[in-house]
């Protein structure tokens, strides 16, 4: 692709920022979208893909961490919230005394389902918009959010 200003020795350099412009616009409009939609439901987009998590079994604040690749102190006040809104329980784990265990209440899953009903509802028509490349694009999305952590050390 021949890009007016671009010279075949800066292509190289042309494509990441051709890559993080775009991605910065899709996440521009989208998380701003999805937010104002999700505090009708008292939560913002980091709470609801948090809720989401938990959603699916029980967990620790320091997994949920480490999944969602925020700081434990901001992972606190996620918790904080979704606690303060009655959509989780945080409970000591059965099987560590030192850990805490993450399960989501009726009242958190009624309000995760209504969240996504209306966040699905803002998102879908762009998503539809891509037709078949949707699936490999989400695939190639997970591809590079696995690719862009370093690998976890191993300890002697």
């Amino acid at each position: 692709m021949n890009t007016p200003g671009v010279t075949p020795d800066s292509d190289l350099h042309a494509q990441p920022l051709r890559f993080l412009t775009a991605y910065w616009g899709v996440w521009q409009s989208m998380s701003g979208r999805a937010n104002a939609d999700l505090a009708a439901h008292g939560l913002d987009l980091r709470s609801f893909i948090a809720l989401s998590y938990v959603q699916g079994s029980p967990t620790s604040p320091g997994e949920l961490a480490r999944v969602l690749d925020v700081p434990r102190y901001e992972m606190t006040r996620i918790l904080d919230r979704l606690t303060a809104l009655g959509a989780i329980t945080r409970e000591l784990d059965p099987t560590s005394a030192r850990s805490r265990r993450l399960d989501v209440t009726p009242a958190g899953r009624a309000q995760w389902e209504a969240a996504l009903q209306a966040v699905t509802a803002t998102v879908d028509p762009a998503l539809t918009s891509l037709g078949s490349r949707l699936e490999p694009l989400t695939a190639s999305l997970e591809h590079l959010a696995a690719f862009s952590y370093p690998a976890p050390q191993e300890t002697p």
